[in-house]
């Protein structure tokens, strides 16, 4: 016993030993880190603690290296784990995962029997794998395929490989998730307009995307007789049919968040809840969780109110319907309807006793207040970053005809204005109600590493720039894209470069975060900040409503539900001490208040802070993960319409710049590309890194040419070469200057179809001088899709005499 206990002391002894080696090294890295923002920490991988779920769902092409009867290659036959049953690798999409080795016996039959038969689009096929074992002496991992998608070329098959890949569950809502939605027809029992704010009388209206059928946010503007403002955000009240722990529940919380791709949604509820009894429909009574403000004179919130209730939608509304009423471009007719001055919009139906004059004076009253707010949050310190993004014009078999960059309207920021104001609201109310268990959305301050590459970019190109704080940032961003309002390119440039250093938003445990400094939101410079304004789409906000619900009933537990108020006829409740403008922290912590709201929780079945840190991470993963399946699903989209159009031309400009590359934005796909040009047979380059610039062109003398000739790169993969005593249809047909690989047979180019509604450019004269942010004009064209990924290619778009 001795023996075990003098080995326990020594073990203990050893442990620490260990501990205070590992504490000391931790802080020599961190005291590095601090001295050195600008140099990135590396490391090695010594061991797996866990395995990633990216191991289920790997997406690539199959490369076969051997056909049956015929040797191996000797690169794979001379490996360790090689046999004669290992004849096929899978090459991932994914450029970060390494090739994979595929048993063929284990092919699914289809697979299989094509290989067999030698099927030359064997290769071409996008299949779906998950990664078996990886012996730690080879060096490839042994996968094993689950089905094929599709032929690599075709949108539909990437769109499956996308939310393969991100593993978004996309099958139909199985039976026991259906059985809990109630049938249809169904209408709103007694009890609940007994129970809940009756608000059928106001006048509530929807504003959405055009194509949107999950409405799940409405706004309504009153004025009181005395003089106040009353504003209301109604949120479709999701938790009212998702009950905690069903399976309906269950699947909502393992999706997370409805995922969108161009022309379809996969849905985080079934469609009879998403488009129907929770969707704010015009016409129908509908239940609702609101938010209501009273504001002064100066716009400012004097109180709010919080609660159930029930509403009638007079209409629906686009957001270009209310720009198209903001802008002044509509007009009442004699009639009193409402008929707008340009010939492509025709507004909706108006349902119950309203008139769309008022209509039409709420929308610009509620654009006036949140055009003030929107000042006023930006003077307080909030930071906006508005990337441009495409939309696609679509023909009727989905196939992009061309792409435009979306531009964000002042019935945007009115709808954003308030959604934020409602969100910051619930979450100030979640937080000083639970401040154990509130589950919360914090900004971290950006990466500093990131933000001085910045400051040193703009610092490069002579535009001043602040960083000290959010604020500061915003103000200069504003100021410098002012300045340059003609230059919409070096606007998207500038936005592009103050994202980079930003880090991601990020749903949290209140429990988990001891210190509230770090509850903070960094773009919006508020101290809390959750999602409560879309519980149709996204489960955290469910969580949310059930969380606001508990402190409601806490609170009419403590005070009766007489303190509610009537927002109907105006009045306010004198005391709300857990769901006012104001927390009573002496309520909060007395004993009473304790136990209602423990018992409130508990009814609402709000997790505990350690439930909540585990579902705030899946969250966040399934957040990223929809929005790389959105990013994704664009990429494919662009791609279509540069392989339909034959590649297009467009300008750009320098980011970045070196001996080897030429980072470019181009401004018409809205994307960052970078061509390399190091090595490139028959191509000069000349690097002056004083001035930070290169200069390119042809080698003109034939022993420089054979020097090189067949040691580097094709010319053709760096730039797009024409000779100016060519015609234009002529020098889009020569075959030289394009990559086989990556366009079609056809080559012939309509300068109609090159550049959108851009005039296309000229091309540059070689010798070709490049610098920071200076104009480049590029040829973009799809590449991949045959046996490789699906990628967007750029080549400078230059002419000579001297070509050959």
């Amino acid at each position: 016993m001795t023996h075990l206990q003098k080995g326990s002391v020594q073990s203990d002894l050893a442990d620490d030993s260990l501990s205070n080696i590992s504490h000391k090294a931790y802080q020599r890295l961190i005291r590095n880190i601090a001295l050195h923002p600008d140099k990135r920490p590396t490391g090695k991988v010594v061991g797996i603690l866990e395995k990633s779920d990216r191991r289920q769902s790997v997406v690539g092409f199959l490369e076969v290296y051997s056909r049956p009867g015929n040797k191996c290659r000797s690169e794979i036959s001379k490996s360790q784990f090689f046999d004669e049953s290992y004849a096929i690798f899978l090459v991932p999409c994914d450029t970060k995962l390494p090739k994979m080795v595929i048993h063929v016996d284990a092919l699914p039959s289809n697979l299989r029997d094509r290989y067999y038969a030698g099927d030359t689009t064997f290769e071409s096929e996008l299949v779906a794998a998950c990664i078996k074992c990886w012996e730690a002496e080879s060096n490839y991992p042994v996968a094993e395929i689950s089905h094929s998608l599709g032929q690599g070329g075709e949108i539909e098959a990437n769109l499956a490989a996308i939310l393969f890949e991100h593993a978004v569950h996309s099958a139909e809502f199985p039976p026991s998730v259906l059985k809990c939605i109630p049938d249809l027809p169904w209408t709103i029992p007694v009890d609940e307009y007994m129970n809940r704010k009756d608000l059928t009388c106001f006048r509530v209206f929807t504003i959405d995307p055009p194509t949107a059928r999950d409405l799940d946010d409405a706004l309504s503007i009153q004025r009181l007789a005395n003089g106040l403002l009353r504003v209301g955000v109604h949120i479709a009240d999701v938790s009212y049919f998702v009950h905690p722990e069903t399976e309906l529940d269950k699947e909502a919380q393992l999706r997370s968040t409805s995922v969108y791709l161009i022309q379809s949604v996969v849905p985080m509820l079934p469609r009879p809840l998403c488009e129907e009894l929770c969707s704010l429909n015009p016409g129908v009574d509908r239940l609702t969780l609101s938010i209501m403000w009273d504001l002064d004179e100066n716009w400012q919130v004097v109180d709010h109110w919080i609660g159930r209730t029930i509403i009638n939608s007079c209409c629906k509304l686009s957001y270009d319907h209310a720009q198209n009423i903001i802008s002044g471009k509509s007009s009442l007719n004699s009639d009193g309807m409402i008929e707008s001055q340009t010939q492509d919009i025709d507004f909706p139906k108006l349902y119950g006793n309203f008139k769309w004059a008022d209509v039409v004076d709420d929308i610009k009253t509620l654009h006036e207040i949140a055009r003030r707010r929107r000042d006023a949050r930006f003077e307080a310190g909030a930071l906006s970053l508005q990337n441009s993004r495409l939309i696609f014009d679509l023909n009727e078999d989905g196939i992009p005809n061309g792409s435009s960059v979306y531009e964000h309207q002042d019935s945007n920021f009115l709808v954003e204005e308030f959604m934020l104001l409602a969100n910051m609201t619930a979450a100030k109310v979640i937080a000083g109600a639970f401040p154990d268990c509130a589950l919360l959305r914090r900004h971290p301050e950006p990466n500093t590493r990131k933000l001085k590459e910045l400051e040193d970019f703009c610092s490069k190109n002579g535009l001043e720039i602040s960083a000290v704080s959010s604020g500061a940032l915003h103000e200069s961003l504003h100021k410098l894209c002012e300045d340059h309002r003609e230059d919409p390119a070096m606007q998207s440039i500038l936005m592009l470069y103050a994202t980079k250093p930003m880090q991601l938003a990020k749903y949290f445990s209140t429990g988990e975060i001891r210190n509230e400094q770090e509850w903070a939101h960094y773009a919006l410079a508020t101290p809390f900040y959750t999602h409560f304004t879309s519980p149709i789409r996204r489960y955290p906000d469910i969580v949310v409503h059930r969380t606001l619900l508990a402190a409601i009933e806490a609170e009419n537990v403590l005070l009766g539900p007489s303190n509610e108020g009537n927002p109907v006829d105006g009045s306010t409740s004198p005391v709300r001490c857990f769901t006012g403008p104001c927390l009573d922290k002496l309520t909060v912590q007395s004993c009473d208040g304790q136990r209602a709201l423990a018992s409130a929780a508990l009814k609402h079945k709000v997790p505990g802070s350690q439930d909540l840190a585990l579902l705030a991470e899946h969250c966040n993963r399934r957040k990223l993960a929809s929005r790389n399946v959105r990013d994704a699903s664009d990429k494919v989209y662009l791609w279509a319409m540069l392989k339909k159009k034959k590649g297009i031309f467009s300008e750009a400009r320098v980011l970045a710049l070196g001996p080897k590359f030429v980072s470019l934005y181009v401004n018409e796909i809205a994307m960052e590309r970078r061509v390399y040009y190091e090595d490139t047979d028959g191509l000069g380059i000349e690097w002056c890194s004083n001035t930070c610039t290169a200069i390119l062109d042809l080698l003109h003398f034939k022993t420089s040419r054979k020097e090189r000739q067949g040691r580097g790169r094709p010319l053709a993969e760096v730039a797009y070469l024409v000779n100016p005593a060519y015609c234009m249809d002529d020098l889009v047909d020569k075959d030289n200057q394009l990559a086989e690989t990556d366009l079609d047979d056809e080559r012939g180019l309509e300068n109609e179809e090159c550049c959108g509604e851009n005039k296309m450019p000229e091309p540059a004269v070689l010798p070709l001088t490049l610098r920071l942010l200076a104009p480049v004009p590029t040829y973009v064209f799809a590449t991949g899709g045959n046996g490789r990924p699906l990628d967007i290619g750029v080549r400078l778009y230059v002419s000579s005499y001297f070509q050959q």
